[in-house]
């Protein structure tokens, strides 16, 4: 199994990001609507990439899904 997490860093309070990028494309629904389904569509996947992320520091950590084609989180 291999992983690839797009972007990962620590910010100047010590919190690590987890961001995945995506490119999907917002269709005929409410973009709010439309976003919270691709939050729960990847939830499990960036779970998967918290957990992996544990195992190299245990700062607090926030997980997102960035959408630049909509400029949405």
């Amino acid at each position: 199994m291999s992983i690839k997490i797009d972007r990962t860093f620590v910010d100047k309070d010590g919190t690590r990001w987890i961001i995945d990028y995506k490119t999907s494309q917002h269709e005929g629904t409410v973009i709010e609507s439309f976003l919270d389904l691709q939050q729960e569509r990847y939830r499990d996947q960036l779970v998967k990439y918290g957990a992996l992320m544990k195992l190299y520091g245990d700062e607090p950590m926030k997980l997102g899904l960035n959408f630049p084609l909509l400029q949405g989180w």
